[in-house]
């Protein structure tokens, strides 16, 4: 069975991470503090920097926030914790964007800010977003947590651009965001605020790493296997098996849990990953994403159109989604409709016939042999991938 994800970090960096945790435990860590560059901040998680950038706005009850319908439910949730109302835009399901026309209509008096949602390691084009944005006086956050390439550095005129170097992301810390302000009064007053924390345990740390390890060594082809067996053996739902494993935040109060700062060994580890980025690697999943899906159908593609698209995930769109899964594990490839843990917030009207439907979507494993099955499951070879800049 072809795992459907594998974690994007070394054992050898793993090891790395054990090693500044038993550090810090020890009491012998370095004592320098690692920053990030200029108007730039490290945080627990993208949600522990959404939750700090509206504590420095403190807009009033009631206030709205424009945002990409499609996120995971704690971004959703902290902007109801702090009393704002979410307004949603749909995202179309061919480019990965939002219309500026439904960002127009939804406008209000009462609108005070945009939030900008890049999905499944796509990038929108934003120029004509912001713009407006900025000429109704919104202030402007862009949630990149999907789409970390190394290149994109967010809209020049965005507030804050967050990203996530989560368990499941790409170059992963295992926990940790970055943030990058454009806003050099909010970076002054959310760095403030970060200060004010406390220090996630290194303990904690230390246990996602073990947790981490868990995880590349279930991925293993033939582990993963055994394990899918053993699922159906038992009657089990081979996704719930998973569910555990991959979720950053687990549990109901999500407040509680993000507001605390890295502990220094997490920071160190996020920081040597964010140095040592290659772009490169993004550029190598892109041209395999792209082989993978030059033998899927047009009309199942999500993001074709978007050309900043390094495909964090490989979504595709099946009216019959679940005879899809099960058609295809039968091929020895684990496609899921649970990879993801998003979810919709639905608009009162419909404005994009073409709008993203979670519902229909179908996520492959993105490794070479997906290709080969996909090849004897459509019936057809492939055609050669046409590559393109990553931005």
């Amino acid at each position: 069975m072809i795992p459907r994800g594998k974690l994007d970090i070394s054992f050898s960096t793993l090891f790395r991470g054990m090693g500044y945790c038993f550090s810090e435990i020890l009491g012998i860590k370095n004592s320098k503090n690692i920053k990030a560059e200029h108007d730039q901040l490290y945080t627990l998680s993208v949600r522990t920097g959404l939750d700090l950038v509206l504590q420095s706005l403190d807009f009033e009850p009631g206030a709205e926030i424009l945002v990409t319908n499609v996120n995971i439910p704690d971004m959703f949730s902290i902007l109801k914790a702090h009393q704002l109302v979410s307004v949603p835009l749909a995202v179309n399901k061919h480019s990965l964007e939002i219309s500026t026309q439904q960002m127009e209509a939804s406008i209000k008096p009462s609108t005070k800010a945009i939030l900008i949602t890049h999905l499944f390691g796509a990038v929108m084009n934003t120029e004509a977003i912001v713009k407006l944005a900025k000429e109704h006086g919104l202030i402007v956050l862009e949630d990149c947590a999907q789409a970390f390439n190394g290149l994109y550095a967010g809209h020049p005129l965005s507030d804050v651009v967050m990203y996530s170097f989560g368990l499941i992301k790409t170059n992963t810390s295992l926990t940790g965001a970055m943030l990058r302000f454009n806003n050099p009064s909010l970076y002054h007053n959310v760095v403030l605020l970060n200060d004010q924390l406390p220090v996630q345990s290194p303990k904690l740390y230390l246990k996602k790493i073990f947790k981490a390890l868990a995880i590349k060594v279930i991925t293993l082809r033939w582990i993963f296997s055994m394990l899918y067996v053993f699922a159906r053996a038992s009657n089990r739902d081979f996704d719930d098996v998973l569910a555990g494993f991959t979720k950053g935040f687990p549990g109901a109060d999500v407040m509680k849990k993000i507001r605390y700062r890295p502990c220094h060994a997490n920071l160190k580890l996020m920081a040597r990953r964010v140095g040592h980025f290659s772009v490169d690697d993004t550029q190598k999943r892109r041209e395999l994403a792209l082989s993978i899906l030059s033998t899927v159908p047009d009309e199942m593609k999500i993001g074709r159109l978007n050309l900043h698209h390094t495909y964090w995930v490989i979504a595709i769109e099946s009216q019959n989604r679940e005879q899809l899964i099960e058609d295809l594990r039968a091929q020895g490839c684990d496609a899921t409709a649970k990879a993801s843990s998003l979810v919709k917030m639905e608009s009162v009207v419909i404005f994009d016939k073409d709008e993203l439907d979670l519902e229909k979507l179908v996520y492959l494993p993105i490794n070479k042999a997906t290709r080969k099955k996909l090849d004897a499951f459509f019936g057809y070879p492939s055609k050669m991938e046409i590559k393109s800049p990553l931005i």
